[in-house]
């Protein structure tokens, strides 16, 4: 069965019978799906501790963004790099993992891309780390179901996302 069939079922059942009804109401879930990706990252980039981070990030904040079977996969060439993390603990302790090995580190999202249940985002990370600053621009494809994220996949190219999305450059 299609992961998408009962959000395809439920369009269906709202529609009015026309193709231009059908692609307003993907074109607003599309759009809902970046809005869902802007706030999380909105939410990454604050600064913070790795236990201010596991503070803030209860179970109830992230079922606001993530499914709680979500899969987060970090760029394979990363430290942190193991196969994936898995549920709202998995992302805790990515995150805390992420953010123990700077003094200092900023995110800021520079690109979000529509692509269909996919959002892709180009972030700009700067971190400071025993005395040395890393300033890297990264990527990841995002995948969304039923309005909570249930994938992330990061890349160490800012194009490795809209690749693997399938957009053009």
């Amino acid at each position: 069965m299609d992961p998408c069939g009962d959000w395809i079922h439920v369009i269906q059942v709202e529609s009015t019978g026309s193709g231009a009804d059908l692609r307003d109401t993907a074109d607003q879930v599309s759009r809902e799906n970046v809005e869902l990706v802007r706030r999380l990252y909105a939410e990454l980039a604050s600064e913070g501790s790795p236990r201010e981070f596991e503070r803030r990030f209860t179970d109830e904040t992230l079922s606001a963004f993530l499914d709680p079977g979500i899969e987060w996969i970090p760029v394979a060439e990363s430290p942190l790099a193991v196969d994936s993390y898995r549920g709202f603990d998995g992302v805790r302790r990515f995150w805390g993992e992420f953010l123990s090995a700077w003094d200092r580190y900023s995110v800021e999202t520079l690109e979000l891309h529509d692509a269909g249940d996919q959002v892709v985002v180009v972030v700009h990370i700067v971190g400071w780390t025993h005395g040395l600053e890393v300033d890297e621009t990264r990527s990841s494809l995002l995948t969304v179901r039923d309005g909570r994220i249930v994938r992330v996949q990061a890349f160490a190219d800012p194009e490795g996302a809209r690749e693997a999305a399938g957009l053009p450059p």
